[in-house]
Formats: C-alpha cells, sequence, structure tokens
C-alpha cells in the first residue's frame, strides 16, 4: 500500500472511530457533580437579630468532601465529617454542640436534604431546601393576626 493510500485509510479509520464515539451511549455518571451545595432554613429574628433555623453548606471536590453547619445554637459555623453514598445520594454527618453530639442521616437532593437529626433531644425530622444563591439574611416569618369581617 502506497504511503498516501495508508493515509487515506487511517482517515477513514480515525473518522469511523470519532463517529461511533459521538454515537454510543454515554456512561452514567455515579459520583454527584463537584461543586458546593447550600441547604438553609437559616433566618433572623426581627426583635433581637438572632439567627433561627440552620445551613448546611456540603463541598464536593475530587480530593474529598467537606461539611459545614451554621445556626441551630451554634456560637459559629461548625465542619463536620461526612460520609456520603454517590449511587444512594446519602448524607451522614455528626458534629460536637454544647449540649452533646448531634448525628445527620438523610438524603441530599436536587431539591432538598431531608433526613433524620438525632441529638440529646432525641430524634427529629429535618428538611432544608436547597439554596442556589446566596442572600442576605431574611427575616424570619413572624405570626400573623388578624381579624376577619
Amino acid at each position: 500500500m502506497t504511503s498516501a493510500g495508508h493515509l487515506a485509510r487511517s482517515g477513514l479509520l480515525a473518522s469511523v472511530a470519532l463517529l461511533t464515539a459521538a454515537t454510543a451511549p454515554a456512561a452514567a455518571q455515579t459520583r454527584w457533580v463537584s461543586g458546593t451545595y447550600v441547604y438553609a432554613d437559616l433566618c433572623t429574628m426581627p426583635e433581637d437579630g438572632a439567627q433561627a433555623g440552620r445551613r448546611i453548606t456540603l463541598k464536593r471536590w475530587p480530593k474529598g468532601d467537606n461539611l459545614v453547619i451554621e445556626g441551630a445554637g451554634l456560637p459559629a459555623p461548625v465542619e463536620a465529617a461526612v460520609t456520603i453514598d454517590d449511587g444512594a445520594k446519602t448524607v451522614a454527618f455528626q458534629v460536637e454542640t454544647s449540649a452533646g453530639p448531634v448525628r445527620f442521616e438523610g438524603i441530599a437532593g436536587p431539591d432538598a436534604l431531608v433526613g433524620t437529626l438525632h441529638g440529646a433531644d432525641g430524634a427529629q425530622p429535618l428538611r432544608l431546601k436547597r439554596v442556589l444563591r446566596p442572600r442576605a439574611q431574611q427575616a424570619c416569618p413572624g405570626e400573623t393576626t388578624g381579624s376577619i369581617n
């Protein structure tokens, strides 16, 4: 085969390989996309400026995962060791507070973090909406009172 014929055949094979790769189904990704996921119901009490609620920030990176929890009576944000099951999207962590250890087990979804918080007060359900953009602290919703005429 001449070198021109060999180059033409090599080019044809390369084109077929590219076309096959472009039309082959993509393998499902088992790991979440790297980035920062923020789940929160944190708000500020209008009367005294105290914070209520929680904010949980989950950072996914190729070299490891990190979780920070704020609010819920903590004097400052606390970093916690986190365990994540990529297939099931489950998240578990434990953090030390002044009232003792607090443990969470649940599922991190695209819209919310849902699970159970275990602490000194026993088990309680937790559902935090996913926050897509950081915002200034919002005022906590107050009681609505009034009369119906």
